[in-house]
């Protein structure tokens, strides 16, 4: 169920538990280090230094971890309000070439290890097709690819504009086909939020039309 206010978008509380358990479960063996590093240390004698150095850096090495770690699931419990037909991106990331010719425009955005992991929907039409994102525009179909190792997705997704639909970990891209030359104003090197606007209005998505990114 999609929760929403005046200005913000909710996330679904039970897709965050979903994050919050994938995170912990990628630090247990962090924590599992740090417990044997602690065993370590209260087994040899404190004045036996080497063992006591090496404790300590491996503790040390596991809290990085830890934290370095919990950096790579971050999330967002809420986000603005998308237009009620826009198209917005699925990933964070920075958009890494977008290339043109006669048949279709793609966008490919470069998620890096520390964007947050929100995979969501790009627009209410969208639905998923053997590991593909698709939704119809006026020009016809629309394609989103995702490249990353192992996307999670949620169960029975709600698919309405800019809703976390799953969660994608570490870094990948995502290239998004749009039917026909698309005029964009948008450049590679820019950096795009999960959830930010790409075209206000998929209504008016056609060829060589221009269109600025929402501010």
């Amino acid at each position: 169920m999609v929760h929403k206010t005046d200005k913000y978008l909710l996330t679904d509380v039970n897709h965050l538990r979903r994050i919050k358990f994938a995170q912990f479960r990628s630090q247990i063996p962090a924590l599992i280090v740090l417990a044997l590093a602690i065993i370590m240390n209260s087994i040899f004698p404190t004045n036996n230094r080497l063992f006591y150095d090496i404790a300590l850096i491996i503790a040390i090495l596991a809290i990085a971890a830890y934290i370095l770690i919990g950096l790579c699931y971050r999330y967002r419990q809420r986000i603005p309000l998308p237009p009620e037909n826009a198209l917005v991106s699925p990933v964070q990331g920075k958009i890494a070439y977008i290339r043109r010719n006669d048949d279709n425009t793609l966008i490919n955005i470069h998620k890096s290890l520390f964007d947050r992991v929100e995979l969501r929907s790009p627009h209410s039409t969208a639905f998923l097709d053997n590991g593909v994102i698709q939704f119809e525009t006026p020009g016809g179909k629309a394609y989103i690819r995702l490249n990353f190792k192992k996307p999670y997705w949620f169960s029975e997704p709600d698919f309405t504009t800019g809703n976390l639909i799953g969660m994608v970990t570490g870094s990948g891209s995502c290239t998004i086909s749009l039917p026909g030359k698309v005029s964009l104003n948008l450049k590679p090197g820019d950096n795009i939020d999960a959830g930010e606007t790409i075209w206000e209005n998929l209504n008016s998505l056609n060829p060589d039309i221009s269109h600025s990114l929402d501010d």
